[in-house]
């Protein structure tokens, strides 16, 4: 696997594919973990969201089977390599399309923040495959180049539709417009975990430290405490009186 790569082709497409990413004891555990927390879920309304979608996010504070995913060295390395040393966790979500799903619309995950365009990319999308992804099932698509683009996209321009199979990871710059395909069959889903990440300076999708208990984060390993956000960036940023965050956590915590 050659991180470097799939860096080049993230900055040249706006998008990469990875299979093979999750071994099978992880999609194993995953599988378990999402079955358990779809049993609390529902389907989405609006086109948007998805008529037969069902999503679940602030997977930290429910669930342990992801931590290693989130955390994988791997993808550390791609996401500095794209968006910067200093990155955070954005926010993690389960995607599951069922049969008789439409198209989503395009859009652009960056577009959250008003920042002017072109910019530097602050945005890194991954979204790993516990279902195969087929053109038929509601594989991602995406406009490639579209990452480099100050205008809108037509949603009728020419998309790639994503086929991987299970255990591989699609990544892109959350510039790169896109949206979850159609379910035209009769009995597949198509399972995906969504875990994005953000540069450190930058208000994360999902706010992690009121999702994630205080006395939860405290028991979790270092690196998935700076990924919520309990981390000092660029000196300062992200202090409390010249205290690192995490210092405090875990006093609060009588760690």
């Amino acid at each position: 696997m050659d991180i470097s790569e799939s860096i080049m082709e993230i900055q040249e497409l706006g998008y990469t594919v990875i299979e093979d990413f999750m071994t099978e004891d992880q999609v194993e555990t995953a599988r378990l973990a999402i079955e358990k927390i779809e049993e609390k879920s529902g389907f989405g309304s609006g086109d948007f969201g998805g008529h037969r979608t069902v999503r679940s996010s602030n997977l930290v504070a429910k669930t342990r089977a992801f931590d290693d995913l989130i955390t994988d060295s791997r993808m550390m390395s791609l996401v500095s390599g794209v968006i910067g040393a200093d990155f955070q966790l954005s926010i993690a979500t389960i995607i599951k399309i069922y049969p008789g799903e439409t198209p989503q619309p395009l859009h652009q995950d960056d577009g959250l923040w008003p920042a002017p365009r072109p910019h530097p990319p602050f945005v890194l999308n991954t979204l790993y495959a516990i279902d195969p992804f087929t053109c038929e099932n509601g594989g991602t698509q995406l406009v490639a180049g579209t990452h480099k683009s100050t205008e809108p996209v037509d949603q009728q321009a020419k998309k790639v539709s994503v086929e991987m199979p299970v255990g591989s990871v699609l990544a892109w710059d959350g510039a790169t417009w896109h949206g979850g395909g159609a379910n035209n069959t009769k009995t597949e889903t198509r399972c995906g975990l969504n875990i994005n990440y953000n540069v450190a300076w930058l208000k994360q999708q999902e706010n992690q430290f009121v999702g994630v208990h205080p006395d939860v984060a405290a028991t979790l390993p270092q690196k998935l405490q700076e990924l919520l956000g309990y981390k000092v960036v660029h000196q300062i940023l992200g202090g409390v009186a010249g205290q690192d965050p995490r210092e405090i956590l875990l006093e609060r915590a009588g760690h």
